[in-house]
């Protein structure tokens, strides 16, 4: 009795010791986000800023601005307390992809008459063709096909290339928003691709209270919560002409046949962010048009994707696209979020970021709920601001509404190898391995360092 309780003192001197690596295991700070814990926001009428350039919000926590005529789809903000650092977000244009092996965009897989021809062509049809007909059917296939090629339109449509009319913004009565879109009325050279022209829409939503948003009525499960100060976009896609429905028409001509899943179309976006004295290479794009004016200003290094540290420094955009990993792998895709943070080191003030659901709604002409489908993502480091897409699955002839969101948030929580932290839990261990053995050893007991717990 006496040495067991010589075992229980020394353990518990032990324990003592070792409390301080033990209290470093919990955070004595919510990390994650008291800008999106305020229910409420006085939000400023929107008004004319710089030369009637922008539009301005300005609010105790994020002022945020976007080009005043609407030229096209580019949103900036800032945490109203410190603009040393302006946060960019640019729609740069959609893409339509062959998801060959893999279902999320990758560049050299753009559906267009070159890189169908490379993939489709040489490795499935032509063989197919091949092996179905002779030489006078084939020819004739062969024929067909090249033509057929010629009638392909781009793959890429630059949202640079267009005429953008912006609506609003107004202030929803009831609804707790003010609301502003951006509609694509003009395509200027991209033959074959002016079927885009009022079938693309940026619709926004800025938020002065917190809300729970039902897409949906008749999904009332299907929901999300805007905080107040977010930016939530329903970007909406009608009419869509898909290249791979020519390719698709031409097989059942000659009795072959392709998974329609092989293709998607992707929202390119622009990451960027930029000191306030840089503002004017911003102006330079609203006003006259100009192209990556804000990206090679950007004095963006990291971001944090879904949680992940990764440079953005080194234009990386001739290796393939990365897969934002969590929409691979979805288990509960209406309550999962994929967030990207813009990464800025300090601890104690808030970081723009950009969120989606990876879902999207599929929808009737009367605007009720045909299907939802999951949505997919790539990014790649583009040498000081990060290039993501946010990847679609092939939708038919049905409306897309897709919506991500902007705003502020805390600065995550980055682990590190080694930290202060991760150095006090290995003292701390070392020590009540040490003062246990020491106890035992006073007992005179063997010791088996794995059985002390």
């Amino acid at each position: 009795m006496k040495n067991t309780r010589k075992t229980i003192l020394a353990l518990s001197l032990a324990l003592l010791l070792a409390a301080p690596a033990l209290a470093a295991l919990s955070p004595t700070v919510d990390a994650d986000d008291f800008a999106e814990k305020i229910s409420s926001l006085t939000l400023s009428s929107p008004y004319l800023w710089r030369n009637n350039t922008w539009y301005r919000f300005d609010s105790p926590l994020i002022t945020l601005i976007f080009p005043a005529r609407g030229t096209k789809p580019m949103f900036l903000w800032w945490y109203t307390n410190d603009n040393s650092t302006i946060y960019v977000v640019k729609f740069q244009g959609v893409i339509e992809y062959l998801a060959i092996d893999k279902p999320y965009y990758r560049h050299k897989f753009h559906a267009n008459s070159t890189t169908i021809n490379a993939t489709l062509w040489k490795d499935r049809i032509e063989p197919a063709l091949r092996q179905r007909y002779m030489y006078g059917k084939y020819s004739q296939a062969v024929s067909e096909f090249i033509g057929l090629l010629f009638k392909l339109h781009r793959a890429y449509l630059p949202f640079s290339a267009c005429n953008w009319t912006l609506s609003g913004p107004v202030f929803v009565e009831g609804k707790g928003y003010w609301s502003f879109n951006f509609t694509l009325t003009r395509v200027y050279g991209h033959p074959n691709l002016e079927f885009a022209e009022n079938n693309i829409e940026i619709r926004c939503r800025f938020y002065n209270t917190t809300t729970t948003e039902i897409p949906d009525s008749a999904e009332e499960n299907y929901n999300y919560t805007v905080a107040a100060g977010q930016l939530k976009f329903d970007f909406v896609v009608k009419h869509w002409e898909w290249n791979i429905d020519k390719i698709n028409g031409f097989l059942e001509r000659w009795g072959l046949t392709i998974p329609e899943s092989r293709t998607g179309l992707a929202l390119w976006i622009n990451m960027a962010s930029i000191k306030l004295e840089d503002l004017e290479c911003a102006e330079n794009e609203v006003r006259y048009q100009a192209e990556h004016q804000v990206e090679t200003r950007s004095q963006m290094r990291e971001a944090i994707v879904n949680g992940e540290r990764y440079a953005v420094d080194k234009n990386e955009t001739s290796h393939d696209e990365n897969p934002v990993q969590a929409t691979l792998q979805l288990r509960e895709r209406f309550r999962e979020r994929i967030r990207l943070h813009f990464a800025r080191g300090e601890k104690n003030v808030p970081v723009g970021f950009l969120e989606f659901v990876p879902w999207a709604r599929l929808l009737y002409p009367n605007g009720t709920t045909y299907d939802h489908v999951n949505v997919t993502a790539s990014y790649i480091a583009a040498g000081g601001h990060l290039r993501l897409f946010i990847c679609y699955p092939y939708f038919e002839d049905y409306m897309l509404e897709h919506d991500p969101t902007i705003g502020l948030a805390s600065a995550p929580i980055i682990p590190e190898l080694i930290t202060a932290k991760l150095l006090w839990i290995l003292v701390g261990a070392t020590v009540v391995v040490g003062v246990a053995v020491a106890a035992v050893k006073l007992l005179k007991k063997p010791v088996n360092i794995l059985s002390v717990k």
